[in-house]
């Protein structure tokens, strides 16, 4: 049975996983813009050379639903909770798209598991709840991800997102085992109750800097990645989470990371590459020494 079917069969209104569908097909296509607002006003060339609106393709899927009075505003409205969420968890990128399609290929799975079985079991619509389901289908979704077996990113590609935007120019400095570190303000970043970080070490004895990414909860930081450079063209990754060696100047690191994370959280609009990067190796279950 096709969705041809599904429709010619006499549904009123649109079941929550054809809905799922239809919102997350038509968002993988937001990749290719800079931002929400280019994505939703977009214009493509139709087949007969005229020119329609993009987001045209999405209310394509009322077809057949006339009397579903409530589809039209919820595709608009899952849409933008899509984009509050995987912008301003995963950024907009190739690494992040490939994530997304994922998400995609499980809903159009259950779509047609559901499409199989609807001649033997008929599936109720409770059209009002179809925003809050298509918000859990991309929880279950996300949640499937890591025992999927996806493959890790490559060191290169980590390193790319951990280096990414740095600027010294905006940064504290602080002394550590009788080198200099730097706390990157502008990299600062808050995600509930723990505060994220880039600091930067001078490395005298070979004269290139390490940058660390640092997880400080409850007062207590650790080094969760560190990237050194090895020598003018290279540089190393160690996932390795390592504790810091406290004193007076690493305290008022810390303070200065928390507080500038506090004041970063009105703009961090999506966050920081490191933690967009730190958050998709999250979400696809790459923790270190892991073999996938």
């Amino acid at each position: 049975m096709g969705l041809f079917d599904l429709i010619k069969g006499g549904s009123l209104q649109m079941s929550q996983l054809q809905f799922d569908q239809c919102v997350f097909d038509h968002y993988r296509e937001r990749f290719n813009y800079d931002s929400f607002q280019s994505f939703w006003h977009a214009t493509v060339p139709n087949a007969d050379g005229s020119v329609g609106r993009l987001v045209d393709r999405l209310y394509a899927c009322e077809d057949g639903f006339p009397k579903d009075s409530l589809l039209h505003a919820q595709l608009a409205e899952a849409s933008l909770i899509i984009e509050k969420h995987w912008f301003n968890t995963y950024g907009i990128s190739p690494e992040s798209l490939s994530i997304f399609s994922n998400i995609c290929n499980q809903a159009q799975k259950a779509l047609d598991e559901q499409l199989s079985s609807e001649a033997a079991q008929p599936v109720e619509v409770d059209p009002e709840l179809r925003v809050d389901g298509c918000q859990k289908s991309l929880k279950t979704y996300e949640q499937n991800l890591a025992q999927m077996g996806l493959p890790k990113f490559d060191d290169l590609i980590k390193i790319h997102y951990f280096m990414a935007d740095m600027n010294e120019a905006l940064s504290a400095p602080f002394k550590y085992s009788g080198s200099v570190l730097k706390v990157l303000e502008q990299d600062s970043y808050m995600q509930d109750d723990v505060s994220w970080g880039r600091w930067t070490l001078f490395r005298d004895t070979t004269g290139y800097t390490d940058v660390w990414i640092v997880r400080i909860e409850s007062g207590k930081a650790e080094v969760v990645k560190m990237i050194s450079k090895v020598d003018a063209d290279t540089y190393s990754l160690d996932e390795s989470p390592r504790g810091i060696q406290f004193d007076s100047e690493i305290f008022k690191a810390i303070d200065k990371t928390r507080i500038t994370a506090f004041d970063n959280s009105e703009f961090n609009d999506p966050p920081p590459p490191y933690f967009q990067m730190l958050s998709m190796m999250d979400v696809i279950g790459d923790k270190p020494n892991s073999n996938v």
